[in-house]
């Protein structure tokens, strides 16, 4: 079953975008702060574009890549300015460094095995600028197993989209099924999606990002101070160690 395909695409442009506006006064103070003279900015996992837009509000040169080209055909609405790219995190190769490399709302956990967050990890590295800045953001195993057992529903004049969360603490990995209908008329078209996240622990993500290369400041994803024990989301500013 794929996901992100074009109906979730139409959700998520329309309701699923708040994230970025919310962490971006964060975002923007690291950055004016650790790496004020940076002007290209390369966000990965740039789903319908809304980061992308603030980012070319703010003046920077930006580049925005995803796997779902349905998510890629919002964000070439929302952000037109910006270069856009059809490609896995894992293995895409733009021939350039960044200044800023970004990738947020949990993208990462959809890599379940330390291989293939490794090799993004690596990705990233290769891709920023020497004096660059890293920033991610990712869901921890102790926040997937605790808000991950449960289903909720949204419904609007367009759409009724049902979510139901599991979580399997043994092999750290979460199952989110998406059932949506969308209103055509006076019917309702079905779409499902099933999406697996792996809920890092922060000693994993740290093993990783030092042996591809990085130093490492964290900060809890909700209060974005000093990480708690139990901090169910992380933000991650890294540096190249060159």
């Amino acid at each position: 079953m794929s996901i992100y395909g074009e109906d979730f695409a139409q959700v998520y442009n329309a309701t699923w975008f708040n994230f970025s506006a919310w962490l971006w006064p964060f975002i923007s103070e690291v950055v004016r702060r650790q790496a004020p003279h940076a002007h290209t900015w390369l966000d990965l996992c740039c789903g319908t574009g809304h980061l992308l837009k603030i980012v070319l509000d703010e003046g920077f040169c930006v580049t925005g890549l995803d796997r779902s080209p349905h998510m890629l055909q919002y964000a070439r609405e929302n952000a037109p300015a910006a270069r856009l790219v059809e490609a896995d995190v894992r293995s895409y190769r733009l021939g350039k460094r960044f200044d800023v490399v970004t990738c947020l709302f949990g993208s990462l956990n959809y890599l379940t095995r330390k291989r293939d967050l490794g090799q993004a990890l690596c990705n990233a590295q290769r891709h920023l600028a020497e004096d660059g800045l890293f920033v991610f953001e990712i869901n921890t195993f102790e926040g997937l197993k605790d808000s991950w057992d449960r289903t909720s529903v949204r419904h609007d004049e367009a759409c009724v989209i049902i979510t139901e969360t599991s979580f399997n603490a043994k092999r750290s990995l979460g199952v989110c099924r998406i059932t949506g209908f969308v209103q055509e008329g006076c019917l309702y078209r079905k779409f499902e999606e099933e999406h697996l996240q792996r809920g890092w622990r922060p000693d994993e993500a740290d093993g990783l990002l030092t042996e591809a290369g990085f130093s490492i400041r964290k900060y809890d994803g909700r209060k974005l101070a000093r990480p708690r024990k139990r901090s169910d989301r992380l933000v991650y500013v890294c540096r190249p160690v060159r």
